[in-house]
This record gives structure tokens, sequence and C-alpha cells, in this order.
């Protein structure tokens, strides 16, 4: 058993710093998505896996039990994204074509977060999930103040 001294912390904050800003993914949703006339989405309001279904009249999300119907493939890909993230709801702008410009920049973050956390912690996966957990965190609390 090691002692509370040899126990090192997780620098979570500076994880995000260091693979897309400190708040580079709130500053986004801030000035392109929060200036616009947008709806808001309720969603899961928890982390968990979510997949986009193909159906008769659009798409639909799919996060644990919740689905949500969307007109595009654009809609679809925003609503997971933030479902994956764990928010309770998030605005969605009325205009698809500035979904269409910012999901790709949203997905790139998170993917270059992602891709930072598991070449730190390469052969633990459970500290991999643990500080991405941790991290979406973060990034929940600062998109809740935004």
């Amino acid at each position: 058993m090691t002692s509370p001294s040899r126990v090192q912390k997780i620098p979570y904050q500076g994880i995000l710093r260091a693979a897309i800003g400190d708040a580079a993914f709130v500053d986004l949703y801030r000035q392109r998505v929060l200036t616009q006339n947008t709806r808001t989405i309720p969603l899961l309001g928890r982390k968990s896996s979510a997949r986009i279904i193909n159906t008769l009249l659009g798409y639909e999300v799919q996060a644990s039990y919740k689905r949500i119907q969307c007109p595009d493939m654009v809609t679809a890909r925003y609503l997971r994204l933030f479902s994956e993230l764990g928010c309770h709801s998030i605005k969605l702008p009325y205009d698809p074509t500035l979904t269409a410009q910012v999901i790709p920049e949203f997905e790139a973050m998170l993917h270059a977060l992602v891709r930072r956390i598991r070449e730190l912690f390469p052969r633990d996966l459970r500290k991999q999930r643990l500080v991405i957990r941790r991290v979406y965190a973060i990034i929940r609390h600062q998109l809740k103040n935004a």
C-alpha cells in the first residue's frame, strides 16, 4: 500500500490546458454559439456514450434511454458530442450552417484531448477513463457558467 505522500495528484486543468487550451472549448461555444439565436435542448445529464441512428424521418441521437430527434446529421453530431460530455442541456443554433461550421472544431478539440490523455497514460485504461471523466466535468462546469 502506498503512503499518501507518494500518491501523485493528476493536474486535470493542466492536461486540459496542454491539449486544447484552458478555455478554448468554452470560448468557441461562447463566441460562436451563444452570440446567435439558439434554442435549449435538454440532454441526459450524465456522461455516457451516444450514438446516431438513421431513421425514416431524419436522425436520432441515443444516449442511454434518451432519444433526441434531429433533422440532419450536423445537428445529430452536435447533440451527440454534448451528450457524451454529459451536459444537462445545451444551446443549439437555429442556423444549421453555423452548427456545420463549429462542430468540426468542437470534435477536433475533444479528439485532441482524448489523444493527449491516452499518450499520458498509455497502459492504464482505468486512469485514462478517470482523467477523461474529470476533464469532461471541468468542461461541463465551464459550459454551465458560460
